[in-house]
């Protein structure tokens, strides 16, 4: 049995030693990007791109790619365009009342 070990398995040895625990959970990238909206739409009105917003994530240790920054931010944005003004219902005697009156008014 050979008991050398190359010089690429001890790097990688000495790699995965010096691994930290993970300490991101599900959805964080998500909850940075939210967190973030105000400035991430500064950046695009003085015209940086997804991707090179993106890569500044990147830098400060945040993977993260543009396509991926893109949806989630404008997933963030379009939850507020959605109308909390509830419909009203119609109310038919109401209206056929009104159509009534107007019907008079024209002979």
């Amino acid at each position: 049995m050979d008991t050398d070990v190359s010089p690429i398995e001890l790097a990688l040895q000495k790699r995965l030693e010096k691994l930290q625990p993970k300490t991101k959970s599900s959805g964080f990238l998500r909850g940075v990007i939210i967190r973030q909206s105000v400035r991430i739409d500064a950046a695009l009105a003085n015209g940086y791109s997804y991707d090179e917003i993106a890569s500044i994530f990147t830098e400060q240790g945040i993977k993260c790619k543009g396509s991926t920054l893109q949806k989630y931010h404008l997933q963030e944005k379009n939850k507020g365009k959605e109308s909390t003004i509830p419909l009203l219902k119609e109310d038919k005697s109401a209206n056929q009342t009104k159509i009534g009156q107007s019907e008079k008014k024209l002979r």
